[in-house]
């Protein structure tokens, strides 16, 4: 009738072992009166168990089982833990010159205060160098002005080139148009007084025959009459003659009229007023064009030298990129020499855990000088195992104890993956915020932690101990009206002591503490509350 049973504590051991889970501490005199209670009603319950046995074996009664009822109550669950303390805030001081380092006031270890000076610099060095970096600044910001000057004046003197070169195209293809046209009127004026003159000389040269001609004829007429051979009488001879002799006459003036306009024509031909103007217009406009192509040429000149002067956008880019960075390269250690000219301050209370500052010795620019590390802004960093993972989440609240102090907690941040512990097992980082950091804080040290991960108010709770498990799940055995029955539960979430149970029982109800028996379903017992 009864057996050996498996309770759930049990059936988790074969798959799995837990980590044991820690009370919140309680006072000592508060245990001391638990203790003297539970020593009672133990030796109340044995007394009676002892005499209702002996009454019952003595009348052959039903076996005897020791109940609980159900009640109505709060489960919290919590997670007892332990970790280390460590600094939220950690700030290295790097030497912002290599200048000798003067009085150094801190030890490792140190507490200090926010403003507290932890060392100093040798006075003279240090304002050198603060000459040498403004000096510095001064000239990065002379030279990228200058730079930028030169720039903007090649840039004007390109926007220059660019427009004179394109107004002197112009100018000078508007003026070898008008060249062209004086010369063409030049050329059409010579061509005129050109066909006036060859006319004229054609002219000369048909009155130069005709005139032969005639004093030929005169002359043959002469022979001929000489001769005899003519038939008039000497009056009629005088006035032929005298007839031939007058035409003769008329045409050699006619001829000269010719040769004059011929002559008069040759000289208007090479010194004609209008003309010697225009050859002046066009000399003056081929000054022109000539003064035009020289100023062309240094424009010319001009563009190609600022083109090759004027920054390009990578290289503007790069100007201005390199000067702020040695502005601000220059600028920082002037802020930085500024700050520590009475000493590097600690810029907030902590303790010194590093220190690399050597007094009377100069450390290498930028060389770490010392680290501090905040005791106003502290966690403790826990393990969580697999087991409690799933029950922990942002923003639970903790208690947390150091040396003997107990400060309030946070849950800030869970690790979003596992690491092997020093015994090998896996576990997920977690960080606990001290909210109300002191003095009394020492970093490094082991702190105990008790996370307040769930709560059930107004719950049916049993004793963890009276729960059994199985394949099918979690049930307990139930006394009802003298005999056993098995009834299967849904639990929630549990104390050190008690588990809330969702479904299965009402308040009220006996649970049976099987104490690792099995009970079957109907056996008459007797109930022992």
């Amino acid at each position: 009738m009864f057996g050996k049973a498996k309770n759930k504590a049990e059936m988790e051991d074969i798959t799995e072992t837990k980590p044991k889970k820690e009370k919140v501490p309680m006072d000592k005199a508060k245990k001391k009166k638990i203790r003297r209670r539970v020593a009672v009603g133990v030796l109340v319950v044995l007394a009676a168990a002892f005499f209702v046995r002996n009454s019952l074996m003595a009348k052959n009664a039903a076996p005897m089982v020791t109940t609980v009822a159900a009640t109505i109550g709060d489960v919290e669950q919590i997670l007892s833990t332990g970790g280390t303390v460590k600094s939220d805030d950690t700030r290295t001081y790097f030497a912002p010159v290599s200048v000798e380092v003067g009085e150094v006031n801190v030890s490792t270890g140190d507490t200090v205060k926010k403003g507290d000076v932890m060392l100093t610099f040798d006075e003279k060095a240090l304002s050198e160098a603060k000459q040498e970096a403004v000096y510095k600044l001064a000239s990065n910001e002379g030279g990228y002005e200058s730079s930028l000057h030169k720039d903007n004046q090649y840039i004007a003197d390109l926007s220059e080139a660019n427009t004179n070169l394109s107004v002197l195209d112009q100018q000078i293809a508007d003026n070898e148009n008008l060249l062209k046209e004086i010369n063409k009127k030049i050329e059409e004026k010579k061509a005129g007084w050109s066909y006036n003159g060859t006319n004229l000389q054609v002219s000369i040269l048909e009155w130069e025959k005709i005139i032969a001609d005639e004093k030929q004829a005169l002359a043959d007429r002469n022979a001929n009459e000489a001769a005899g051979k003519m038939d008039y009488d000497e009056e009629e001879k005088d006035e032929k003659d005298e007839a031939a002799r007058n035409q003769i006459a008329r045409d050699e003036e006619t001829l000269m009229h010719l040769r004059e306009q011929a002559q008069y024509n040759s000289y208007e031909e090479q010194n004609n007023r209008e003309v010697r103007e225009l050859q002046r217009q066009a000399k003056d406009v081929e000054d022109l064009i000539a003064s035009y192509k020289e100023y062309q040429s240094e424009m010319k000149a001009q563009k190609e030298s600022s083109e090759n002067g004027v920054l390009d956008e990578g290289s503007r880019e790069k100007l201005e990129a390199d000067t702020a960075l040695e502005k601000l390269t220059n600028q920082e250690k002037l802020d930085a020499i500024s700050e520590v000219e009475n000493g590097l301050k600690a810029d907030f209370a902590g303790v010194v855990t590093e220190l690399e500052a050597v007094a009377g010795q100069p450390p290498t620019e930028s060389g770490k000088l010392v680290t501090i590390e905040s005791t106003e802004k502290v966690f403790v960093r826990l393990n969580v195992s697999k087991y409690d993972l799933e029950k922990i989440a942002e923003g639970q609240k903790a208690d947390i104890n150091i040396a003997g102090k107990t400060y309030e907690g946070t849950v800030r941040k869970i690790d979003g993956m596992a690491t092997k512990n020093d015994s090998g097992a896996m576990v997920v980082g977690v960080d606990v915020n001290i909210d109300n950091p002191d003095k009394d804080i020492f970093l490094g040290v082991e702190a105990k932690v008790y996370v307040h991960m769930a709560k059930a108010e107004g719950a049916v709770t049993i004793p963890i101990e009276v729960i059994n498990s199985d394949r099918e799940g979690d049930f307990v055995y139930v006394e009802e009206n003298g005999v056993v029955a098995k009834k299967r539960i849904t639990v929630g979430i549990s104390s050190d002591s008690v588990s809330e149970v969702k479904e299965g029982l009402s308040e009220g109800d006996n649970v049976i503490m099987a104490n690792g028996m099995e009970f079957e379903e109907g056996t008459a017992v007797t109930a022992m509350p």
